[in-house]
């Protein structure tokens, strides 16, 4: 077997910019598959075919990723939405101080205390006008007290 043209570790290590164990480490993982003879107890490296695994990498290797697959913003797309985020922030944040942006779980609260209110307002109206309306009998003079009372009941909503 002719050995002229393959080069050692360390010239492969240099050629690619990487350092010898990390050479090992791809061999082990499959990357420099074909790429080298035992030769004597040293491996013998052909250049031409190390560089191309290196670069392309083993496509049956599981822990290769090629980052070329990946998107990565610019600089300059992160900074534009890291400010728009910032700006979002700032907006809702003067919202709530001007308290046109209310938390949830306070309106809730206080919708809850106007129901109550008007419930209970509501429901007081029979104590309130069965003794006048029992001694009532035009239905007109009826009619105007149960409307006043229900009207005095709602005023209380519109109030709370």
């Amino acid at each position: 077997m002719e050995l002229a043209g393959f080069i050692g570790t360390q010239e492969l290590a240099q050629m690619l910019g990487i350092s010898t164990p990390r050479i090992s480490q791809l061999k082990n993982q499959g990357r420099f598959e074909g790429c080298y003879v035992t030769s004597k107890g040293k491996l013998l490296w052909d250049p031409e075919l190390s560089v191309t695994a290196y670069r392309d990498g083993n496509p049956q290797s599981p822990t290769r990723t090629k980052t070329e697959d990946i998107e990565f913003p610019t600089f300059n797309e992160s900074r534009a939405k890291s400010e728009h985020f910032r700006a979002e922030l700032a907006r809702l944040d003067l919202e709530t101080k001007e308290e046109q942006l209310v938390e949830t779980s306070r309106v809730q609260r206080e919708a809850f205390t106007a129901a109550r209110a008007v419930r209970d307002a509501l429901g007081n109206i029979p104590d309130r006008v069965s003794n006048q309306l029992a001694a009532e009998s035009d239905p007109v003079i009826i009619h105007k007290t149960l409307s006043d009372e229900i009207r005095k009941a709602l005023e209380t909503l519109t109030n709370a």
